[in-house]
């Protein structure tokens, strides 16, 4: 059974093993590509808890090639939302230059098919990375199912580029901002904060 992803990769790439952020280009094209979990190998479902491994799923990048979340965490922390509505994907785009100015990089997935991810994308104008989900694969590997409806809930994890679990919440997302997430969970002062002088 195979499950078909929508990789959009735009601004969020850090420079390989540098470190630093690349700067988007200007003319930057989004490009889509179909993603599938190499099956067996895909990791099984679990509880994932703050300090655990966070599991390394597996997709086929926009430009053919096999990837894991291992590849991502390598040039920077991960926030993993899933379930997001409209009215957040906008937010996490408002919020992404300040994600990335922590180092952190953005991925929603959706569980919804390939088209509808494509096109809400397109409608919304996002500039980070989404997975479509529509069979709750991943979400299953981050215990974020529904076990009645089989659908996933809405859900966000912090992963550090240790592949480590920082911070997560499961069944909502949250109200205050995601920078600020993002930097209690992996205990980093927010961007533009003043840090005070040891006396």
């Amino acid at each position: 059974m195979l499950l078909s992803f929508v990789f959009l990769l735009a601004h969020a790439l850090l420079a390989a093993g540098t470190g630093d952020l690349v700067p988007p280009p200007s003319d930057l094209q989004r490009t889509a590509g179909t993603i599938q979990p190499l099956g067996a190998s895909e990791p099984p479902t679990t509880e994932v808890r703050p300090g655990e491994p966070a599991p390394n799923f597996s997709y086929q990048s926009s430009e053919g090639r096999w990837r894991r979340l291992r590849d991502l965490t390598d040039k920077g922390a991960v926030l993993l939302v899933f379930a997001p509505r409209e009215h957040t994907l906008a937010r996490l785009e408002r919020e992404r230059e300040d994600l990335l100015k922590l180092g952190v990089i953005t991925l929603a997935v959706l569980d919804v098919r390939s088209s509808a991810a494509r096109s809400l994308v397109r409608r919304l104008d996002l500039d980070y990375m989404v997975l479509a989900d529509p069979r709750c694969v991943l979400a299953s590997q981050f215990n974020v199912v529904d076990p009645i409806t089989q659908t996933a809930v809405p859900a966000w994890f912090v992963i550090d580029r240790r592949n480590k679990v920082r911070g997560l919440q499961r069944g909502s997302l949250p109200l205050v901002g995601y920078p600020a997430l993002a930097a209690q969970a992996l205990a980093l002062p927010l961007p533009g904060s003043v840090i005070p002088s040891a006396k």
